[in-house]
């Protein structure tokens, strides 16, 4: 009788259920390690490790090789490209951005084969940075299983003591200047702009140039745009102009 007793005063004090479940959600969903410092350049421009983010805009590739160049003080740059293109990167125009000699640049000779390489390199964590430039947009599903390689990058860097090789991807469209894809982390474009004084015979290189930054989309932050400038001592952001 006293056994009996004590068990039902023993399901009396458990909590409900419902109390247990979310207590085990909160546990599971509480991360086991601090997140990476994002990719950032120049505040507020902040790239979150292990996910996949999309450059749009006319100079989204301008934007992918300063990322390219930030990236390249941590670890190797891959950038994926469509073997058929006649377009190739100017080595020229990258200078000043990145290393264009120590980019590793890739022509792919199938529009699959552009996600299954970005996949495979996120997903290995052996590169800082994987920039693909792809024909075939690719739909939810595919940037889910992008997300989870470059978490699994992450991840695996981790357990073997490489904190500061934390990879992440960038999507940017062949052909497109202004395409939208679903599911990725966050979503930037880069405009270039009128310099306000013309060039002259006597003064005709006109300093670094002009552009705007756009912050289009972010899981954690407001849209919001900053001018930006280029020139020999890095991208400089005015963060006083801010939300649009």
């Amino acid at each position: 009788m006293n056994m009996l007793q004590d068990d039902m005063l023993d399901q009396h004090d458990a909590p409900p259920p419902l109390q247990q479940a979310t207590a085990l959600l909160a546990r599971l969903e509480q991360p086991a390690h601090a997140p990476p410092a994002p990719l950032c350049p120049a505040p507020p421009l902040a790239f979150a490790r292990g996910r996949v983010h999309e450059l749009t805009g006319p100079a989204r590739r301008t934007l992918a090789a300063l990322l390219a160049g930030a990236a390249q003080t941590e670890g190797p740059v891959m950038w994926l490209r469509a073997a058929w293109r006649n377009e190739r990167l100017c080595p020229q125009g990258v200078r000043g951005l990145a290393d264009p000699g120590a980019l590793i640049t890739l022509a792919c000779p199938r529009a699959g084969d552009i996600l299954w390489c970005m996949e495979e390199a996120l997903r290995a964590g052996c590169v800082a940075l994987v920039i693909a430039e792809f024909t075939t947009p690719p739909d939810l599903r595919q940037v889910r299983r992008l997300h989870l390689a470059a978490a699994e990058g992450v991840a695996r860097n981790r357990e073997q003591g490489q904190q500061a090789l934390a990879p992440l991807g960038l999507l940017l469209a062949d052909d497109s200047a202004d395409y939208r894809l679903a599911g990725v982390e966050s979503r930037w474009a880069l405009h270039p702009l009128p310099h306000p004084e013309p060039a002259t015979k006597a003064q005709p290189d006109l300093g670094p140039g002009l552009w705007r930054l756009e912050r289009l989309h972010s899981r954690a932050l407001p849209p919001a745009q900053w001018p930006l400038s280029l020139g020999e001592g890095g991208p400089r952001i005015n963060p006083g102009s801010g939300a649009l």
